[in-house]
């Protein structure tokens, strides 16, 4: 499930020819796309927990009316799942890793439960609470994770990936050398397809600023608010 990056930069470039407001060029459009995403990559978090807190409060509906479930389904285009295998305890992230969603032994059979690294010596200093194969913890430092007990060897993380950027990849072609968009060297939006006219008004605003327009940013603004 992806938006093609095509079809975006096609409606954007549309919308600023009609309004008589200038050009993107394809490296502008890369940058601001790569920043619209992130900007909706991001907002779907916070109106997942602003929709959850609303469906405890009983003020939204179900089925097709949940939108705490909808939201979900957006950030659940970025789940997937990688082994870890660990050296001495230790085992370095997934390179596009953001958030961690669960890591389990034994396939999948028990959950290891995350911890500050503050409270290691509270857990060890009693053997009720004391890390085992059976009720082991990991906690986060940089770009790695702690796993207890050490021999634990692999381990399997659930987590949300980083986006990929986009990119609106072209050859030279034509009597006049246009450019012309290839497929083999883009890069389509990893967003729900959902949110593909929330896309478009976000990259329009980047654009305004881009181009040096503020009308161009006031309309999107207007359009996203309605």
């Amino acid at each position: 499930m992806a938006i093609n990056v095509n079809t975006v930069y096609r409606t954007v470039l549309s919308i600023l020819n009609k309004e008589q407001r200038g050009h993107l060029t394809p490296d502008q459009f890369n940058r601001v796309g790569r920043l619209a995403q992130l900007d909706l990559f991001e907002k779907a978090f916070h109106d997942y927990n602003r929709y959850m807190t609303r469906k405890d409060n009983n003020t939204i509906n179900d089925e097709y009316a949940d939108l705490a479930k909808n939201t979900k389904e957006k950030i659940d285009v970025f789940a997937t799942s990688s082994t870890l295998s660990f050296t001495a305890g230790v085992a370095a992230l997934p390179s596009n890793f953001y958030r961690c969603t669960m890591i389990s032994t034994s396939t999948r059979g028990i959950e290891v439960q995350e911890i500050q690294k503050s409270d290691l010596p509270q857990i060890n200093s009693s053997k009720l609470t004391a890390p085992s194969t059976s009720y082991p913890v990991y906690y986060k430092q940089g770009s790695n994770i702690y796993i207890l007990p050490t021999s634990i060897s692999s381990a399997t993380l659930d987590y949300i990936f980083t986006p990929s950027d986009p990119v609106w990849g072209s050859t030279t072609g034509g009597t006049y050398g246009d450019l012309q968009y290839s497929s083999s060297s883009s890069v389509n939006f990893g967003l729900h397809n959902a949110e593909e006219v929330q896309l478009v008004l976000k990259i329009l605003a980047y654009s305004g600023i881009t181009i040096k327009d503020p009308n161009v940013i006031q309309i999107a603004k207007q359009e996203e608010i309605q």
